[in-house]
C-alpha cells in the first residue's frame, strides 16, 4: 500500500492561465528583444535605462530610474558607469541639492536610443506578424484595462512621440 496519497492538482483556472499566457509571451518577447540589441552590444538593463531617460529629456534622478525600471542601486550604478563610459549619458549637479545628480542622454545617446528603439521595434513586428491588427488591438485593450486596474499602465505610454527626434532639434 502507498505512503502517499495520490491527489491531482487543482486545474489551473483563468487567472492562473492568464499568468501563463502572459509570461510564455513574455518570454518569447524578451527573447527578440534581447536578440535585437546583440547587434548593438547592449544588456536589456542597458536599453531600459536608455529608454527611460528618452522619456525623460530634462533628466531624472538615479533613485528615481531605479525605482522605476525596478532595479537594484548596485545593478543601475554598473549600468550608469558604463554608459556614461560610451558617452551616451551625463550626470549633471542637481541645481537645487549640489550633493544630487541628474542623469541625462547626451547627444550619442539620442542617437543609440533611437537606433536601439528602431530595432527592437523591428524584432517584436516580425515575432508578431501573424497576428492580425484587430486581434492585437483587442488585447492591447484588455491588456490596457488589467494593467490601468493594477496601477502599472504608465510606463506602456511614456515614449509615444518621444524617440522620433531630441526634444528642441525640431
Amino acid at each position: 500500500m502507498p505512503h502517499h496519497i495520490e491527489v491531482s492538482p487543482p486545474a489551473p483556472g483563468p487567472v492562473v492561465e492568464f499568468a501563463q499566457h502572459v509570461g510564455r509571451l513574455h518570454a518569447l518577447l524578451d527573447r527578440a528583444v534581447v536578440s535585437a540589441l546583440a547587434g548593438f552590444g547592449f544588456s536589456r538593463g542597458e536599453f531600459d535605462v536608455l529608454v527611460a531617460l528618452a522619456a525623460r529629456p530634462d533628466g531624472v534622478r538615479p533613485g528615481q530610474l531605479s525605482e522605476g525600471l525596478l532595479l537594484t542601486t548596485g545593478g543601475l550604478s554598473n549600468i550608469l558607469r558604463r554608459l556614461q563610459r560610451d558617452e551616451l549619458i551625463e550626470r549633471l549637479l542637481e541645481p537645487s541639492d549640489r550633493r544630487g545628480r541628474t542623469i541625462r542622454l547626451t547627444d550619442v545617446g539620442w542617437v543609440r536610443a533611437r537606433e536601439t528603439t528602431i530595432a527592437v521595434y523591428a524584432s517584436i513586428e516580425r515575432l508578431l506578424k501573424s497576428i492580425d491588427a484587430p486581434s492585437l488591438g483587442e488585447a492591447n485593450a484588455h491588456l490596457h484595462f488589467i494593467l490601468s486596474n493594477l496601477g502599472e499602465d504608465g510606463p506602456v505610454h511614456r515614449l509615444q512621440n518621444r524617440l522620433g527626434s531630441k526634444p528642441g532639434s525640431d
